[in-house]
C-alpha cells in the first residue's frame, strides 16, 4: 500500500501542464497578439505589457475544454504573450532602414525570418539562465507577473474577483472613451492628457500607469518621479536660461548613458556577489553562457558573413543588454527596448569603422557590415530584450504558482517562434500597404522607435554626456542606491511619470489605513492594468481587421 502511495505520488509530480487545449489556446493567442502589437507599435509608437489580458484570455477559453488548473493558465498565457514583444523588438528597429531610404526589395526573406527567430530563442535561453538570480534571490518585484498571478489567483475566491472585475471594467471604459472616436475625424471622448492651468503638470488619462505605480509602490515611484522633477525643473529652465536648443538630445545621451552605466554595474555584481555562498551557481551560469556563446558566434557568423570578434561584441551586448531589461522589468514594469538598438547600433558600428580596412600583417581586415545588418543585428538584441522582460514577468507568476520553469520555457519558445513566422509575413505586408513611414505630417505609420533609432545612425549625440551618465550611473548603482526608476524617470516623458507616481502615492495612503484596505485595492489596481490593455489589444485587432475591408 505505501508502494503504491509512492508510485502514485511520483506520477504526480511527473505531470505535465503542457497539454493540448494549453498549446492550441496559446498558439491562437500568441498569433493574435502578435499581430495587433506589431500593428500599434507602428502605428502609435506604443506597446502596451499584454501579459493581463492574455492572463484573463487564458482563463476563460481554457475552461471551456475543461476546468483548467491555474498551472495550465500560467503556461497558456507564456505562450500568448511572448508575441507582442517579437513585434515590439522588430517594429522598434528594421523600419529604420526603409526610413533611411533603403528598399524593401532588398530585405531577404528569410534573413528577416533568421534574425527574429535568433533574437526570440536567445532572450528565451537568457532569461532562463537569469532567472533564479533575478527572481529568487534579488526578488525584483516584476510588477505586470507579479498581477498576473494575483488574477489566476483571485478565481478561488468570489470576492476577490469583484474587486479584479470592477478596476478591469473602470479601466476598460475609461480607455475606451479615451482611444475610440465615435465619429471620423472627432477626438474620443475623454482626452489623453490632462495639464494644469499653467501647463506644468501634465497626466496621461491612464489606468493601467496609476495600477502599475500602485504595485510598485511609493519608494520606486517616488525615485522615478525624481528623476523626471529633476529633468524638468531644474534641467530645462536652465537650458532655457542658457539657451541650449539641444537640451532634449542632451537629456536623452544623459540618460541612456545612465541607463548603460547601471546595466555594467548590475552585470559587475552578479560576477562577484555573493561568490564564495553561491559559488557552484555562479559557475553553473557561466558554463550555460559559455555554450549559448559558441553556438551563437557559429550561428551569427554564418548568416551575416561577419567576423568573429564581431560575433563575439554582438553576443556579449546581448548579455548585457537582457540582464538590463531584467532589472529594469523587474523593479519597474518598464523596458525600453529602442535603447538596446541604440547601445547595438552605436558600438557595432563605432568597430566597423575603426576595424574595417585595417591593415594587419599585410593582411587587409573587411567586416561586411553594411546599414540593412546593422539594423538586423539590432533587432536580435531588441528582439531578446523584449522576450526577456515578458518571460520574467511569466516567470514571476510562475514561480509564485509554483510552475516549472521549463515548462514555462518550452512555452515561451512556442510562442516566439510562431510569432516570429507571423512577423516576417506582416512586415513585407505592411510596409506594401503603407508608404508614408516616420513622425511627419500625414503619416500613415508614425513608428516612433524606429525613427529614433535611425537618428543614431552617426554616432552618440554629446559623446561626453553620454560618459557623464554611464558614470552616474554606475557608481550610484554599485553603491546600492535605487538608481533604476531615477534613470527611467530621465528618459520616459515627465506626463507618464507623473502618472505612475499617483498610484505610488495611492499606495502609500493604502499601506497607511490597513492591511486589508491595501490588499483590496492591489486587487482593484491589478484590474486597471488588465482592463486598458485589452482594450488596447481589441482596438488594435480593429484597427488591423480595418486593413483588409476597405
Amino acid at each position: 500500500m505505501a508502494e503504491t502511495k509512492k508510485i502514485v505520488s511520483k506520477i504526480g509530480r511527473n505531470e505535465t501542464n503542457i497539454t493540448f487545449p494549453v498549446i492550441l489556446t496559446g498558439t491562437i493567442g500568441a498569433v493574435l497578439v502578435s499581430s495587433s502589437s506589431f500593428y500599434i507599435a507602428l502605428k502609435f509608437g506604443a506597446l502596451p505589457w499584454p501579459t493581463i489580458m492574455v492572463t484573463l484570455l487564458s482563463m476563460m477559453t481554457l475552461n471551456l475544454f475543461k476546468k483548467a488548473n491555474n498551472k495550465e493558465i500560467t503556461i497558456s498565457h507564456t505562450i500568448m504573450s511572448a508575441g507582442s514583444m517579437v513585434a515590439g523588438g522588430v517594429a522598434f528597429t528594421m523600419p529604420a532602414y526603409i526610413i533611411l531610404g533603403g528598399k524593401l526589395m532588398d530585405i531577404n526573406q528569410y534573413q528577416l525570418l533568421l534574425t527574429i527567430l535568433g533574437g526570440s530563442i536567445a532572450g528565451a535561453f537568457l532569461s532562463y539562465i537569469f532567472r533564479t538570480k533575478l527572481i529568487e534571490e534579488e526578488k525584483l518585484e516584476f510588477p505586470i507577473g507579479e498581477a498576473a498571478y494575483n488574477l489566476v489567483n483571485s478565481g478561488k475566491s468570489a470576492e476577490n474577483i469583484r474587486y479584479v472585475a470592477f478596476g478591469t471594467l473602470f479601466s476598460s471604459i475609461v480607455a475606451f472613451f479615451r482611444d475610440f472616436s465615435f465619429t471620423k475625424g472627432k477626438a474620443p471622448i475623454i482626452p489623453s492628457l490632462l495639464s494644469l492651468k499653467n501647463g506644468l503638470f501634465s497626466f496621461y488619462v491612464s489606468p493601467l500607469l496609476v495600477g502599475m505605480g500602485y504595485v510598485l509602490g511609493f519608494v520606486n515611484t517616488f525615485v522615478w518621479f525624481l528623476g523626471g522633477a529633476i529633468v524638468l525643473f531644474i534641467g530645462e529652465p536652465f537650458a532655457k536660461m542658457f539657451k541650449i536648443a539641444d537640451f532634449p538630445i542632451m537629456k536623452n545621451s544623459f540618460g541612456m548613458g545612465f541607463m548603460i552605466g547601471i546595466g555594467i554595474a548590475i552585470v559587475l555584481k552578479i560576477i562577484f556577489s555573493n561568490k564564495m555562498k553561491k559559488d557552484t551557481e555562479n559557475k553553473s551560469i557561466v558554463a550555460k553562457l559559455l555554450i549559448l556563446l559558441v553556438i551563437s558566434i557559429i550561428v551569427i557568423t554564418f548568416i551575416y558573413k561577419l567576423p568573429i570578434f564581431l560575433s563575439l561584441v554582438l553576443v556579449l551586448i546581448s548579455i548585457l543588454c537582457t540582464i538590463i531589461a531584467g532589472y529594469s522589468t523587474g523593479k519597474t514594469g518598464v523596458n525600453p527596448m529602442e535603447i538596446y538598438a541604440i547601445i547595438t547600433i552605436l558600438l557595432i558600428s563605432f568597430l566597423n569603422k575603426m576595424l574595417n580596412g585595417l591593415n594587419i600583417g599585410g593582411i587587409k581586415f573587411y567586416t561586411n557590415l553594411n546599414t540593412l545588418i546593422l539594423f538586423m543585428l539590432a533587432c536580435i538584441i531588441t528582439v531578446a530584450c523584449g522576450l526577456a522582460g515578458d518571460i520574467l514577468n511569466d516567470f514571476k507568476s510562475g514561480y509564485k504558482m509554483k510552475v516549472k520553469p521549463s515548462e514555462q520555457l518550452f512555452g515561451e519558445l512556442i510562442g516566439a517562434i510562431v510569432s516570429s513566422f507571423v512577423i516576417t509575413f506582416l512586415f513585407f505586408v505592411f510596409f506594401k500597404v503603407y508608404k508614408t513611414i516616420g513622425p511627419v505630417e500625414n503619416t500613415e505609420l508614425i513608428a516612433l522607435q524606429a525613427s529614433i533609432v535611425a537618428t543614431v545612425i552617426n554616432g552618440i549625440p554629446f559623446l561626453g554626456i553620454f560618459f557623464i551618465g554611464l558614470a552616474a550611473g554606475l557608481i550610484l548603482s554599485l553603491l546600492n542606491l535605487p538608481v533604476l526608476t531615477f534613470g527611467i524617470g530621465i528618459y520616459v516623458p515627465f506626463y507618464l511619470t507623473s502618472t505612475v507616481f499617483l498610484g505610488g502615492l495611492a499606495s502609500f495612503f493604502g499601506n497607511r489605513i490597513s492591511k486589508k484596505s491595501n490588499s483590496k485595492l492591489l486587487l482593484i489596481s491589478n484590474g486597471l492594468m488588465s482592463g486598458e490593455a485589452i482594450v488596447g489589444v481589441i482596438l488594435s485587432v480593429m484597427a488591423y481587421i480595418g486593413l483588409f475591408i476597405k
